[in-house]
């Protein structure tokens, strides 16, 4: 897989997944939830079509991998509401 490719996969991801169209906070809260879920979907497509694209190496795999989890980390950052998603 090029360097280009996995750059792109990963800046795909980083779009704005949706806008907060919402004014309440039920609204804003669902809508939080909404675009978790959608990145996850994202992830895995992008995930899914790097595996297929084949990687270079092991290191590029991982890098891969640790650049989802950072964007992963990030999202819940800017949406703290949202942490909650991945406790039992």
């Amino acid at each position: 897989m090029s360097k280009t490719a996995l750059l792109a996969g990963v800046l795909w991801l980083a779009v704005p997944l949706a806008p907060a169209v919402a004014g309440d906070d039920y609204d804003d809260h669902a809508s939080g939830h909404y675009r978790h879920y959608r990145f996850h979907d994202r992830a895995a497509e992008a995930h899914a079509r790097a595996h297929e694209d084949g990687f270079d190496s092991r290191r590029e795999h991982r890098a891969f991998h640790r650049a989802l989890r950072y964007m992963h980390h990030d999202f819940h950052d800017e949406h703290p509401d949202t942490w909650h998603d991945h406790q039992d």
